[in-house]
C-alpha cells in the first residue's frame, strides 16, 4: 500500500531532479546540470517515484497538480 505525497514533501535534492526529469531532460543531462553522477539521479528518481506513486510519464501531471 502506497501513500502518494505532494511534490513539496520531497527532499530538495529529489525535488530538483524530479522537476528536471518532468521538463524532459534525460538522466545524463540532469546529472551534468546538477553536478551529480547518473546513478545518483537514478536513485533520487526511484525514491521520488515510490513516494509520489507515479512513473516518469506521470511526473509532469503530478507537478502541475501540485502547483
Amino acid at each position: 500500500q502506497t501513500c502518494a505525497l505532494p511534490i513539496s514533501a520531497l527532499p530538495s535534492a529529489e525535488r530538483r531532479v524530479v522537476e528536471l526529469a518532468a521538463s524532459g531532460l534525460r538522466n545524463r543531462e540532469i546529472a551534468q546540470r546538477l553536478f551529480l553522477s547518473t546513478k545518483t539521479v537514478e536513485v533520487h528518481l526511484s525514491r521520488a517515484y515510490r513516494k509520489l506513486d507515479v512513473g516518469r510519464d506521470g511526473l509532469a501531471a503530478t507537478l502541475a497538480a501540485d502547483a
